[in-house]
């Protein structure tokens, strides 16, 4: 499990005139993050995940939207994600120096969880629905609260998604670090 910090300015950036919809794409971003690390960020096409050059070299980007990107570091040796910052596309310089454990900002429902990495994905309803051979129908009454998930469909909507069944089932689930092992 990684471990996701955040700089200190990142508090600030995503208090203002932040789209919900990004807010709750950032949320996910952790989640997939936290779980699968870089590799389960890069599976994810509309993350965009690259890593930066110039000024930013050795550190990569990931897109929210169009506009938004989280800017973050990667320290492997100890499993963390360090996000530098969350903005507009205005990549300023780096400032390394005061991090502290991300915090959760806003809900993400179970069905806007899929919903959102389905988005990211570049996949209509349909799309999954002829990948995960679950009827439209059922994953529009997901996405939409109607139908709880269920384990056995979060697997498999998890394999067509390239994500883990827990960023599905359990959205900004925090677990304390000593047990995570």
């Amino acid at each position: 499990m990684w471990r996701i910090e955040e700089h200190r300015r990142v508090d600030k950036q995503l208090s203002g005139a932040v789209p919900p919809e990004i807010l709750k794409r950032y949320e996910k971003w952790k989640d997939i993050a936290s779980l699968s690390g870089p590799p389960g960020l890069r599976t994810i096409k509309g993350f965009h995940d690259e890593a930066l050059s110039g000024e930013w070299k050795g550190h990569r980007s990931s897109r929210l939207g169009l506009q938004w990107r989280v800017i973050y570091r990667v320290v492997a040796d100890v499993l963390s994600i360090q996000v530098i910052q969350v903005t507009p596309h205005d990549y300023g310089g780096p400032d390394m120096k005061e991090f502290r454990p991300a915090k959760k900002r806003v809900e993400v429902s179970v069905g806007e969880s899929v919903r959102i990495l389905r988005e990211l994905q570049e996949l209509s309803q349909r799309q999954l629905s002829e990948l995960t051979g679950i009827p439209q129908a059922t994953i529009s009454a997901i996405e939409n609260g109607r139908i709880n998930l269920g384990v056995e469909r979060a697997k498999v909507l998890a394999r067509a998604l390239k994500c883990h069944p827990a960023v599905l089932v359990f959205p900004g689930w925090e677990v304390p670090l000593e047990s995570a092992a």
